[in-house]
């Protein structure tokens, strides 16, 4: 990548919003609903990636199960627990990263506008789980965000927390991976270009 990233992306969940304790219960909850095992490794699987390619895609408890069901389960579960707050730095990032950003996440438009408010309003781009047909891992979303910013990949920056939003940065030949170690460990992050601690490690890369 050339000196100056021509944009920033960035992912959400785990990134910019502490939320992967809230995800981990919602799944908890409702695994132990209904009567399926709950173990961290479990878990684990739907960190960084749409719940229902995890159910297509996963051997699990879920296996047979109707996705569709399944899905409405999991966002009753969501909407009974409190909102999770903004991750140290993210706000700070957003409002001065200079560049133009783009979010790139595998949640819903709703669940965006709900963890970000008006922050939302400061991204050139968004590309959630509605705008493709394949999620991460698969390069599609990274790919996409920098098609609808103008940009090739290689000129950009992204930063993620989990080793799916990695894969899919560094598959969509993003310039700079980084990736924000604390959901997953360094060690699993291993694929990104660059491991920091926080999010304020991010700026004096653009």
């Amino acid at each position: 990548m050339a000196d100056g990233a021509a944009a920033l992306l960035l992912d959400l969940d785990g990134t910019l919003v502490d939320s992967e304790g809230f995800h981990r219960q919602v799944f908890r909850s409702w695994l132990a609903q209904r009567g399926w095992s709950v173990d961290e490794e479990l878990l684990a699987r739907f960190t960084g990636r749409r719940a229902d390619d995890v159910f297509a895609a996963e051997p699990g408890p879920w296996s047979g199960e109707d996705v569709a069901t399944m899905m409405a389960e999991l966002l009753g579960h969501m909407a009974a627990l409190p909102r999770p707050e903004l991750a140290p730095g993210a706000a700070e990032l957003i409002g001065s990263a200079g560049v133009p950003l783009a979010l790139v996440t595998s949640a819903t438009p709703e669940w965006a506008r709900t963890c970000l408010g008006g922050l939302l309003d400061r991204f050139e781009v968004v590309v959630t789980r509605e705008e493709v047909t394949d999620g991460k891992p698969h390069p599609e979303p990274y790919a996409l965000a920098c098609s609808l910013l103008g940009l090739a990949p290689a000129a950009c920056v992204a930063v993620e927390d989990a080793p799916a939003g990695v894969t899919s940065a560094v598959a969509a030949g993003v310039g700079l991976v980084v990736a924000v170690s604390g959901t997953f460990p360094a060690a699993d992050l291993a694929a990104a270009h660059r491991v920091v601690s926080s999010l304020a490690e991010i700026a004096p890369l653009l």
